[in-house]
């Protein structure tokens, strides 16, 4: 008869089996396991970019469409009045500016002559959409390239039934630097992985700003040619012309690079986003790396458990158990500390928006926040003691011609300082390039006359002495008042009746 094998010899045949059954498991599960996250890794990145890419082109289009309801809302409000004189239309214009916080309004006439707030010249040689009936379709989004300054985005729109100096006016427009778009789409990502660029249909750089690897004055287009298989490079050309939107992955300099692009409607523009070095991928394969290992792990130690003992694998459990608790517990302590990071940032970040980078004044979007909440303080019926003080700075113009903008910089510091001397106890926003607000409430407000004449009285002492000379104009809220921008339109025309007085007393008074 054949021998039975011995019992040591069955546990080391079925310890064979055990650990040949689990290394074949594991081997498989590894495969399908790198497979998955693979995949996974592919759809994040894609839904991260294109989520990343839709935002940032709606962004542009609704800051696009918002210009042209402000240049719609200005041609609604013009009056025959503001077109008796270049400096009625002029005053018309710095009020639409400084109300609607429009950029560089200006006005058009038949004969293609330019008015803005400061100065008049000719643009048929500079603006494109004047020509080949471009306005003829409606509203005209293109780009100009001023000389000595960054490139423009030109939002125009047609204009009838008006007429200046006996010629009918064709159109109003309004000037947008590309760079400061740019710098917006950014502000909320982490420039040093994720890069944002503006680019024409034939891959031109529209915003001359550097994109990761390439060069602001490189071809996005061609500068990839290299990096692609001539099928791919053709279609994404097409991509780029037709308007189109998609992603691709492509090597640069050895760095593996993935880019998805999209149009922006109602443009010749194609917004980008790049994430350099395969972040998101390396991330996402990584994590699962790691899943597989542990899942590799966790089957050899439970293949040992079971040739050990029914008891030992309880114990693995539990410990196991306590030790997927612990990471979850970390993950959540990790996560709420990233959460109260974003919210750091996210509050440096407004604090930079609400502050004048060039004299500490709180900025303009602090102001209209602040206008926002006396509004609604109106509306409830609130009385409040408040007036605003508007005032503008004499002579800016007249100070960066002969001396530079250095100069005009230090100029308007010096407005700004004189301002705050008076209103010690009192908000001032910078409002424009050369306007400041004051909303002066509690103290100040009981004395307001008496502020107002103290910075007057500096002001013409300041004409004689040959500084800064600062216009200002004062009006109290109204109980009638709906909105604190009547009193502050007062209070702007009462300035321009000050500036007035102010160029009678000296030449350094002028704008």
């Amino acid at each position: 008869m054949r021998r039975m094998p011995s019992f040591s010899t069955q546990v080391i045949i079925g310890a064979l089996l055990v650990i040949a059954i689990v290394g074949t498991t594991t081997i498989w599960l590894t495969s399908g396991a790198r497979s998955a996250a693979n995949d996974a890794a592919n759809k994040v990145t894609e839904f991260y970019l294109k989520e990343f890419a839709g935002r940032r082109s709606q962004m542009v289009s609704a800051a696009i469409d918002e210009e042209f309801d402000r240049m719609h809302r200005a041609l609604q409000i013009v009056e025959p009045r503001d077109l008796t004189s270049q400096e009625a239309l002029r005053n018309f214009l710095a009020k639409v500016e400084t109300a609607y916080g429009t950029s560089k309004f200006a006005i058009v006439d038949e004969d293609d002559v330019v008015y803005t707030r400061y100065t008049t010249y000719s643009g048929r040689s500079r603006y494109d959409f004047l020509s080949g009936g471009m306005l003829q379709r409606g509203e005209v989004v293109s780009t100009t390239e001023l000389y000595g300054a960054n490139k423009q985005v030109c939002l125009a729109i047609p204009v009838s039934g008006l007429s200046f100096m006996g010629k009918n006016l064709k159109a109003c427009f309004v000037q947008v630097d590309i760079e400061s778009i740019v710098y917006g789409l950014a502000l909320d990502s982490d420039q040093n992985t994720t890069f944002f660029g503006l680019y024409y249909g034939n891959g031109e750089n529209l915003s001359e700003l550097d994109f990761g690897p390439f060069a602001a004055d490189e071809n996005l287009l061609e500068a990839m040619r290299g990096s692609l298989d001539s099928s791919a490079w053709e279609a994404l050309c097409k991509d780029f012309y037709d308007g189109g939107q998609g992603g691709i992955e492509f090597s640069y300099n050895g760095v593996r690079q993935t880019l998805y692009y999209s149009s922006i409607p109602d443009t010749n523009w194609v917004l980008t986003v790049l994430v350099a070095d395969d972040l998101i991928q390396g991330q996402v394969r990584s994590i699962g790396d790691e899943m597989i290992v542990r899942s590799a792990i966790q089957i050899l130690v439970t293949a040992a458990a079971l040739l050990l003992y029914f008891g030992a694998i309880i114990v693995r459990t539990r410990k196991t158990s306590a030790a997927m608790l612990a990471v979850e517990r970390q993950n959540t302590k990790n996560a709420g500390e990233r959460a109260q990071k974003s919210e750091r940032e996210l509050g440096e970040v407004k604090q930079i928006a609400y502050k004048d980078a060039l004299t500490g004044a709180k900025s303009k979007y602090a102001y209209t926040e602040e206008e926002a909440v006396i509004d609604e303080a109106i509306v409830r019926g609130g009385t409040l003691n408040l007036a605003v003080v508007v005032c503008d700075v004499n002579g800016l113009k007249y100070v960066n011609d002969t001396r530079g903008h250095a100069e005009g910089d230090e100029y308007i510091r010096a407005a700004y300082k004189l301002i705050c001397e008076v209103y010690a106890n009192s908000p001032v926003f910078r409002v424009g390039g050369d306007e400041f607000a004051v909303l002066v409430r509690d103290d100040d407000f009981e004395h307001r006359e008496e502020l107002l004449d103290n910075l007057n009285q500096r002001v013409e002492k300041n004409v004689e002495l040959g500084e800064v000379v600062v216009a200002a104009g004062m009006s109290e809220l109204e109980p009638e008042d709906k909105q604190l921008y009547v009193a502050f339109h007062r209070a702007d025309q009462r300035m321009y009746s000050r500036k007035a007085k102010l160029k009678e007393m000296g030449a350094q008074a002028r704008d």
